[in-house]
């Protein structure tokens, strides 16, 4: 989700007026409380490569390097360490600041223009934003689709998929949407038997959309055996309608990622695909 809040004032140590984005700031707080880029990039939903241009961002603000490497574990450096508790209280200040102004509300009243990723727009969106009209009654909404991360300044608030662009905005993430691979029991049974990771590179692939990945990349996490990166081809047809994606695999034309909420819909409705 991504909001109009870009940052807060504060003073570098190079004696002028420094701009902290919002963004940076947690990701960097996060960062060396875990001390891993992986396990931050997934508590906070977003890349690797994303996580690093942040970091790299702060440290251009602040005029000098934070971190150090040492065996593939992050540590602060002697200017990170002096600037990390300054990060926390300015994290913590803006927190107290939008309690104390949410304080002053005694009810949620006015006009919320929201953009929301086409593919959700149609899936698991409707449900939650009519429990927040029923929830909020003196709010008027107004609903758009969009496709593209850099309409998210024609909004209030705009609810993405996926990893966003770098962006000035405020960003949170809400929730995390679940994906497997899944393929219908038909194509399975044309198949010769599946046993291990490497055999997916002889499948059909489905492949319509990336929202839940890079492009050509695809990342499988297994509680036992660990996580992969394979390769896979992007298909004839490109759209950013998740349903497509979900069809074309029900009609047997291969194997796919697709959200685990989609499928148990799609079962509710046609046991057997």
């Amino acid at each position: 989700m991504e909001g109009t809040i870009r940052s807060l004032p504060f003073n570098s140590s190079r004696g002028n007026s420094a701009m902290y984005d919002m963004n940076d700031l947690v990701s960097f707080v996060k960062l060396v409380e875990s001390g891993s880029l992986t396990e931050t990039a997934r508590s906070l939903g977003v890349s690797k490569s994303t996580l690093s241009r942040r970091i790299t961002h702060l440290e251009n603000d602040v005029g000098q390097p934070l971190l150090l490497r040492q065996s593939n574990k992050l540590h602060l450096n002697e200017a990170g360490q002096a600037f990390y508790p300054f990060a926390r209280q300015i994290l913590e200040a803006a927190r107290t600041a939008q309690e104390q102004v949410d304080s002053l509300k005694a009810s949620v009243t006015g006009d919320l223009n929201v953009g929301v990723f086409s593919g959700l727009i149609r899936s698991w969106f409707p449900k939650e934003i009519i429990n927040f009209s029923e929830q909020y009654p003196e709010v008027r909404l107004s609903l758009k689709a969009v496709t593209q991360c850099a309409e998210a300044d024609q909004f209030d608030v705009t609810v993405w998929l996926g990893t966003p662009e770098l962006s000035r905005l405020k960003e949170e993430l809400i929730g995390n949407l679940t994906c497997s691979l899944y393929a219908s029991r038909s194509y399975l049974a044309r198949q010769a038997s599946l046993n291990s990771v490497d055999d997916l590179a002889r499948v059909d692939w489905v492949n319509m959309h990336h929202f839940y990945q890079p492009a050509g990349d695809l990342e499988l996490h297994h509680g036992e055996d660990g996580t992969r990166t394979i390769q896979i081809p992007k298909s004839r047809v490109w759209t950013d309608q998740i349903a497509m994606q979900l069809e074309s695999i029900v009609r047997s034309n291969g194997m796919g990622v697709l959200p685990d909420y989609m499928v148990r819909m799609r079962e509710q409705h046609h046991p057997g695909d």
